[in-house]
């Protein structure tokens, strides 16, 4: 199975990676155990 990567906006900010990282804990909650947070660019 491949990686499911969710992101926020390019140069984040901790909202962004904070949402991204709660949503892919939502989706390994419901069945996806693939789902990873990442980041896109440098954290402003």
């Amino acid at each position: 199975m491949k990686e499911l990567l969710i992101i926020g906006h390019r140069n984040p900010d901790m909202d962004s990676i904070c949402s991204a990282i709660a949503y892919a804990h939502f989706k390994r909650q419901i069945g996806m155990p693939n789902a990873i947070a990442a980041r896109c660019g440098d954290i402003n």
